[in-house]
C-alpha cells in the first residue's frame, strides 16, 4: 500500500480535463433512468475521462500500483473507481456510486489483479465491485446524501488515507498481515484488503520475500562494516515510496532499527 497525497494530483490536472469531466458528469446527472446512466458509463467517451486523468499524473505516481505496489509483476495499470460506479457487491439494491464516476478523488491507480476479480488454485482476489464499510448503515445510495458519504468508513485500506499504509505488515515469507498493535477494526481492514486487492497472490508474495532477502544482505554489510555507504545507498533507494514494494522494504528494515544507520534511513527518532 502506498500513501498518495491528493495535492500532488490536483496540481497536475488541467482546466481542459476538469471541463471534460464536468461535462461528462452533467450529462450523467441528467440521465432519466438507470439504463441511460449505464449506457453513458459504458461508452468510449466516458472511459476517455479517466484514461486522460491517468496520462496527466506525474510519473512518480504512475510507477507502481497504489494498492499492491507492483510495477510489471501483475500486468497493466488502469484506473480503479474506489467507490464502484456500477454496483456494490455488499448491497444488492445499490446501483453503485455512479455520481462519482467523473470525480478524480474517487480514482486510484491499480494493477489488473488488484482491480479485477481473479481466481487461481491457491488464492482468489481482486476488487471488482467490492466496497465493504465498517458502518454499513450509513452507506450513501444517492448523490444528495452528502453527510452519509462523508461519514462512510471503508473497511479496507485506502491509498488516500495517510494512516492506512501503516496498518499493513508482512511476515518473513512475504505474506501480508496486520501490524502487531492493530485493533479489531484495523485487523479487519487489512484482512479485507488482502482479499480485495489479492495481496496474498503467489507471485507478489515471492517478490516481497526477495525484498526481505536483499534487505538482510545489505544490513549484513552494515553490521560487518563492508561497503557501508553502498549498503546505505541501496537501502535508501529500496524504501523510497516510488520504488516497487517499498512498504515491504520498510517493514523488513525496521527489524534492524537498533542500528544507527537503519534509524537514519527510516528517519526514526
Amino acid at each position: 500500500m502506498r500513501w498518495i497525497c491528493k495535492d500532488d494530483i490536483e496540481e497536475c490536472l488541467t482546466q481542459a480535463w476538469r471541463d471534460m469531466a464536468d461535462q461528462a458528469k452533467a450529462e450523467l446527472m441528467a440521465a432519466p433512468d438507470l439504463a441511460t446512466r449505464k449506457a453513458i458509463l459504458n461508452r468510449a467517451a466516458s472511459s476517455t475521462v479517466w484514461r486522460e486523468f491517468y496520462k496527466r499524473l506525474p510519473e512518480n505516481l504512475k510507477k507502481k500500483c497504489w494498492y499492491c505496489e507492483s510495477e510489471d509483476i501483475r500486468a497493466d495499470m488502469p484506473i480503479d473507481h474506489f467507490r464502484p460506479k456500477n454496483k456494490v457487491e455488499e448491497e444488492r439494491k445499490h446501483d453503485g456510486y455512479w455520481w462519482l464516476a467523473f470525480d478524480w478523488e474517487n480514482y486510484r491507480c491499480a494493477c489488473t489483479l488488484c482491480n479485477s476479480r481473479r481466481n487461481f488454485e491457491e488464492t482468489q482476489g481482486g476488487k471488482a465491485c467490492k466496497f465493504p464499510l465498517e458502518n454499513s448503515e450509513s452507506r450513501a445510495f444517492q448523490p444528495n446524501e452528502f453527510a452519509k458519504l462523508r461519514d462512510e468508513r471503508p473497511s479496507f485500506l485506502d491509498p488516500f488515507n495517510p494512516d492506512d499504509e501503516k496498518l499493513l505488515w508482512f511476515d518473513n515469507d512475504g505474506m501480508p498481515i496486520p501490524k502487531p498493535e492493530a485493533n479489531k477494526e484495523q485487523v479487519c481492514k487489512v484482512e479485507n484488503s488482502v482479499d480485495i486487492f489479492h495481496l496474498h497472490e503467489a507471485r507478489i508474495v515471492r517478490e516481497r520475500n526477495k525484498i526481505r532477502i536483499e534487505v538482510e544482505k545489505q544490513v549484513k554489510k552494515i553490521r560487518e562494516e563492508n561497503d557501508v555507504q553502498g549498503a546505505k545507498t541501496k537501502l535508501r533507494r529500496m524504501v523510497r515510496d516510488s520504488e516497487k514494494l517499498s512498504r515491504a522494504a520498510v517493514i523488513y528494515l525496521r527489524a534492524h532499527r537498533e542500528l544507527p544507520e537503519v534509524k537514519e534511513i527510516l528517519q526514526l527518532d
